[in-house]
């Protein structure tokens, strides 16, 4: 499942880039993180709760930072299980980062999510939904980061 967005942060692409390369303080910004603990500097360990319409699904997952062009892309791969479910899934993710004219960061970014087991068999329609809402969530988390600081 291949889902592209893209949002804007009132915010330079040097500030945006170090929030981007906090695991921590990134993933507070992520719908439903319930932990995430760093193991390295490119690598950390979640648990979120994915809320799809009437279910509430916990993952577990491992995030690691594949590849980075400083200040202008960064490709992560996320990879877990469900708590109490069969299955597994991989999320590849790759962000663009760049700066508008007004000095704004613009974000754009592309995931591809891969399902197995009882996840895949929710359905694309309903996962996808489900991401897309949360992406967007994600987005307005982050913009909030900067609104403070």
């Amino acid at each position: 499942m291949l889902i592209k967005k893209q949002f804007l942060i009132h915010a330079n692409k040097d500030e945006v880039w170090s929030v981007f390369m906090d695991p921590v303080r990134l993933g507070s910004c992520f719908p439903g993180c319930k932990e995430i603990n760093e193991i390295s500097p490119t690598k950390y360990e979640t648990v979120f709760e994915l809320k799809a319409q009437f279910i509430a699904i916990t993952l577990q997952a491992t995030g690691e930072l594949k590849n980075a062009k400083e200040k202008e892309q960064l490709t992560v791969e996320m990879t877990g299980k469900p708590v109490a479910l069969v299955g597994e899934f991989r999320n590849m993710m790759v962000i663009n980062l760049s700066e508008t004219q007004t000095g704004d960061t613009l974000v754009d970014y592309e995931m591809d999510l891969q399902m197995s087991g009882r996840l895949a068999s929710m359905g694309s329609r309903l996962m996808k939904g489900t991401l897309t809402k949360s992406s967007g969530e994600f987005a307005e988390n982050v913009q909030r980061l900067f609104q403070h600081s």
